[in-house]
């Protein structure tokens, strides 16, 4: 993948049963600081009734995208999400073609 070439993230989670909300506002908060960051084009998150979770980010660069995920902010998000979520994350990068 060329480095300059903007990268489109996607993470997909699915919440335990009654932490729907917990989740919500940890990706939401994160939402916020990663919008702030060097390098974001945009970055939405999406609920599915069945309490499935999707970020859609888009970055720049591949280099802001890893960049992104050293951040502080997504550090604290791991760590606090890992107990609401029924299973491991899928993040899956791609680019336009």
């Amino acid at each position: 993948m060329n480095e300059t070439t903007e990268v489109t993230v996607i993470a997909r989670a699915k919440a335990k049963p009654g932490h729907e909300e917990e989740l919500e506002r940890a990706l939401r908060t994160n939402a916020d600081s990663s919008r702030c960051e060097g390098g974001c084009v945009s970055y939405a998150v999406l609920r599915g009734d069945d309490g499935t979770f999707m970020t859609v980010e888009r970055w720049a660069t591949r280099s802001d995208a890893d960049t992104h995920m050293t951040t502080p902010h997504v550090q604290s998000l791991l760590a606090t999400i890992g107990p609401l979520l029924d299973g491991a994350p899928e993040i899956t990068v791609m680019r336009e073609v």
